[in-house]
């Protein structure tokens, strides 16, 4: 009776010993593998200069305690997105420890005051106030400052054969009217509506008319063009 009480005593105390070890190495290797696997590299990559990537690297920092694992890429997005001079990103996971980001700036399309402050517009659609931008024939937006609109007028342009660098000015009326200002100072007088083929209308005009001396070109009429 006495034997078999000694060897229950061995058995529990083998089986405590057991756990208290097992218990110890499955810290151990819960330590490993989150140090392992602990965000210690995050690699920007593309055509933005170095102003910008210390800004990006410095918001992303707090991303350096996180598994890689358990990261979620909308946080890293939201923080992205901040960033109007960025259009487009790329987040690739490379394990075990390492975010690579892919960077791609947009293109600077026009500019405008507001408050005595230069906002540039992006083509992203983005509003861009920090910039440090060196382009000089880049139109200026005046009157009442309508980005969707002036997107929309940027679209038919193209669709006909413009440039936005064509153009020196567009004046957004508060009638919804937009005047533009060629790039050899001939005013344009846009209608509110049949934009397009007011805009087809231009093309043609400048392409096969001799339109030097001419100061403004109005269009607003229906089936009337002048000329002065």
């Amino acid at each position: 009776m006495m034997l078999q009480l000694i060897d229950k005593s061995k058995i529990y105390f083998y089986l405590i010993l057991l756990f208290v070890l097992l218990s110890i190495h499955n810290l151990n290797f819960n330590n490993f593998l989150s140090n392992f696997f602990k965000i210690d590299k995050i690699i920007l990559k593309g055509d933005i200069e170095e102003k910008l990537n210390d800004e990006v690297s410095s918001s992303l920092e707090k991303f350096y305690s996180y598994s890689i694992f358990l990261i979620n890429s909308e946080e890293i997005k939201n923080i992205l997105e901040n960033f109007n001079i960025i259009s487009e990103y790329n987040i690739k996971k490379e394990y075990p420890s390492v975010i690579k980001i892919d960077l791609k700036k947009t293109n600077i399309i026009a500019y405008y005051y507001d408050n005595n402050q230069k906002i540039y517009i992006g083509e992203n659609g983005k509003k861009i106030q920090k910039k440090q931008f060196t382009k000089n024939d880049l139109p200026i937006i005046e009157g009442d400052v309508d980005i969707e609109k002036f997107f929309e007028l940027r679209k038919e342009l193209i669709n006909n054969g413009f440039k936005l660098n064509d153009f020196i000015k567009f004046y957004f009326n508060k009638s919804k009217r937009w005047d533009l200002v060629y790039k050899n100072q001939i005013l344009v007088k846009l209608p509110i509506n049949n934009l397009n083929y007011s805009i087809s209308l231009l093309k043609e005009i400048i392409e096969k008319t001799n339109i030097n001396g001419i100061e403004i070109i109005d269009l607003r009429i229906n089936n009337r063009i002048i000329l002065s």
